[in-house]
């Protein structure tokens, strides 16, 4: 499922860092109350998307990378989980008996609808707009 401890952690740490500053993993753990094995984790997720970055060395840190303007929800989901789909029947490629040549799955038909709405409304909002609520 799409909202986890961990995509939690992750926007705990995104707020962490809306300030702009250098924080290292302590203070971001300390400031979010994120537990620092899953800070490690959860940072790393989100260099690897390019909305943190990484200063290494002694005083090293971490930074925002990413414009609050422009990144929502659905970029930290998409960070942490990639998966962002609400039943495998969802995935490209599945195959369902009850979803295939004539027979259409009224199931799968909502939950299509339900995972557009899901997407939409993960994205409807930056992170400065949620941030400054």
């Amino acid at each position: 499922m799409l909202i986890t401890r961990e995509m939690d952690y992750a926007i705990r740490a995104v707020r962490a860092l809306a300030d702009g500053e250098k924080h290292n993993i302590k203070e971001i753990c300390s400031m979010e109350d994120i537990p620092t094995e899953f800070g490690y984790k959860v940072l790393k997720k989100l260099s690897h998307s390019e909305i943190v970055t990484v200063i290494r060395g002694q005083g090293g840190g971490y930074r925002l990378l990413c414009d609050l303007n422009e990144t929502t929800l659905l970029d930290i989901a998409r960070a942490i989980g990639g998966n962002l789909l609400l039943n495998e029947c969802l995935e490209g490629g599945y195959i369902c008996v009850n979803n295939s040549g004539e027979k259409v799955c009224t199931v799968h038909k909502e939950l299509c609808r339900i995972q557009n709405v899901l997407i939409a409304e993960l994205k409807a909002n930056t992170l400065a707009q949620i941030l400054a609520m």
